[in-house]
């Protein structure tokens, strides 16, 4: 069954959900709506302002349980993406470098449209890291917040801002002059954002003394404390929380199934501070979604079991093609990416006439978990090719009939699998493919430890300071133990494989190669893209030589390195051939004949 999202009456409690979840767009941000079970209440509802960029990412599908148990407990909540960030629209944001300013109008939309949606008298403004200053700027600025919910929020934009610099010249390689701002990830801050972000220090704001307040941060967070001392001192009703249950708001393992934050102390908290009213029968009416980028439209849906799996078809705006590319997820990121690429693409795809639909597999982002398993993080090489099957028939009722498939790193790993069973994908674009198969003895250690050699152990191993972390308890035993497994595998046990191969001593196809014969006899286009580094290449390269000459035997494959790419498409001069790459490819294999 295919949910195609037009109104709230169309929609169902997917998934198990206990309450009503619709996709909105307002003021051309993407939202969701979370409603009260059964019955409204018309006095108070949540906004949940979230982080940016990795912050929103790592916490994504946690907060989608917040909004969706804030609902159960009579709270209507609606949480959504930045302008430039998400599946929101860009406007000119990127030319303009004001996205702190611009952040803070939309949170002052989004109140302004929750409170006109749900006929709610009062707000709650939720903000987590970045978010949390965001929200308590506005907060300070209305009369309509009640209260204020703060987790691990960022309190003093000077320390934050120096991060941020920091990570954007080592994501390039280079210091960008501060006149020019900064651009990180998917954004291009102006000087002027990052000036208002480093002036920005909460402890000197002062919110309505009639607010009441809680933080949950981390019991070494200082400044945390600071902060809430100092809105005390001004009169301000503050709750000082903790933070047992919330670490997968800012941490998470690479690859192992986790459970997602538990928010059950902090909605007790609100429920006290903040009740909500008596429910009432009132339905609430909400608009017809309507988000369209510049030259294509963006529908919503889920699909999948019982609907439990969500995906946003990107369609061009003319023409009706038959073809489209499915773009998942491509780790524990939520469908968007982790610098938004999947969206820019999607973007770019449209224009140049080509459908495709960004998904979240089961467990990540907005699609729920299987039964029993909704509120954890499923394991990153979960069998994915049921999900990819529900795709192409969701996508096959709706009248495409070709597909093509993009994969980034761990993306790029269930493509291929899933490209090797499914009869009706076509063409693969896969990015920075870690590995072809999980040996479990070494799996997790190869992508920890991606790039970094044997000699980077030995050297760590030599430092005092070492020595001190490993008998003071504070290095991960565990990670050091997967690490020299996997140095041991690759420099050893691999090698002597790959010896007994090309000596004809081992006569059985490893999966890469059978997966590349399936491929290529069922006449499938497959592309690989690395980026200039051994690091990326190195399981292809053990495979099919590091200048993918052994490609050469399957009709239909190629490799190319692709100057100036990041390992996760997160550096603009890298991602930008590498996108136009992937869009050449797929218009290639387009029949001459089908036109938009």
């Amino acid at each position: 069954m295919i949910q195609l999202y037009r109104n709230c009456d169309e929609n169902s409690s997917a998934g198990g959900e206990p309450d009503t979840l619709t996709p909105v767009g307002f003021n051309g941000c993407f939202g969701w709506f979370h409603g009260p079970g059964e019955s409204r209440q018309r006095e108070v509802a949540v906004l949940i302002c979230s982080g940016v960029m990795r912050e929103a990412s790592l916490a994504y599908a946690s907060v989608r349980l917040l909004a969706q148990d804030l609902a159960a407990a009579g709270y209507p909540t609606l949480r959504f993406d930045y302008p430039a960030a998400g599946n929101s629209l860009d406007g000119d944001l990127n030319q303009t470098g004001l996205h702190w300013t611009s952040w803070q109008r939309s949170i002052d939309g989004a109140i302004d449209w929750l409170r006109g949606v749900s006929g709610a008298r009062r707000v709650v403004l939720l903000g987590l890291a970045t978010g949390g200053a965001l929200a308590t700027l506005v907060a300070a600025a209305r009369r309509d917040v009640a209260g204020l919910m703060l987790f691990e929020p960022v309190i003093v934009g000077r320390s934050h801002i120096r991060q941020l610099i920091l990570e954007g010249d080592l994501q390039r390689g280079a210091s960008m002059p501060r006149e020019l701002g900064l651009e990180i990830r998917e954004n291009r801050f102006g000087s002027l954002t990052v000036a208002q972000i480093g002036e920005t220090d909460l402890r000197e704001v002062v919110p309505p003394a009639d607010m009441t307040v809680a933080i949950f941060a981390r019991p070494e967070s200082k400044a945390a404390d600071d902060c809430a001392r100092a809105w005390s001192g001004r009169g301000v009703a503050v709750t000082r929380g903790g933070f047992d249950g919330l670490e997968a708001l800012v941490h998470q393992e690479l690859l192992d199934e986790v459970p997602l934050a538990d928010f059950t102390p902090a909605i007790a908290w609100l429920k006290e501070a903040v009740p909500p009213a008596p429910p009432s029968m009132a339905t609430i009416d909400l608009p017809v979604f309507v988000l369209q980028p510049p030259g294509c439209i963006d529908t919503p849906l889920r699909f999948g079991p019982e609907n439990r799996l969500f995906g946003v078809l990107c369609r061009p705006e003319r023409g009706t093609p038959t073809d489209i590319v499915l773009i998942p997820t491509g780790g524990r990121e939520p469908s968007y990416g982790a610098a938004r690429q999947n969206v820019v693409l999607a973007r770019r795809l449209a224009e140049a006439g080509i459908a495709s639909f960004r998904f979240d597999f089961a467990g990540i982002g907005d699609s729920a978990g299987p039964p029993g398993k909704e509120r954890v993080l499923s394991h990153a090489f979960t069998d994915r090719a049921a999900d990819v099957k529900a795709a192409v028939d969701t996508l096959e009722t709706l009248g495409f009939s070709r597909f093509a498939m993009h994969g980034l790193c761990l993306g790029a790993f269930h493509a291929l699998h899933a490209g090797a069973v499914e009869p009706r994908v076509s063409a693969l674009v896969l990015i920075n493919l870690p590995v072809f198969m999980v040996p479990a003895s070494n799996a997790l250690g190869q992508l920890e430890q991606r790039g970094r050699s044997a000699g980077h152990y030995l050297a760590k191993l030599l430092r005092p300071s070492s020595w001190g972390n490993l008998l003071g308890g504070r290095s991960n035993l565990a990670a050091l133990r997967r690490a020299a497994l996997f140095h041991l595998h690759s420099q050893t046990v691999g090698r002597l494989e790959r010896l007994a191969q090309r000596a004809g001593l081992r006569s059985t196809k490893s999966f890469a190669h059978r997966a590349m014969a399936t491929l290529s006899q069922r006449g499938v286009r497959t592309l690989y893209l690395f980026s200039n580094g051994p690091e990326d290449i190195e399981s292809f390269a053990a495979e099919f030589g590091a200048d993918g000459a052994g490609l050469a035997a399957y009709p239909g494959a190629e490799m190319r390195i692709v100057p100036g790419m990041d390992h996760s498409l997160t550096i603009t001069a890298g991602r930008v051939p590498a996108e136009t790459m992937m869009v050449e490819f797929v218009l290639a294999g387009r029949p001459a004949s089908d036109g938009v």
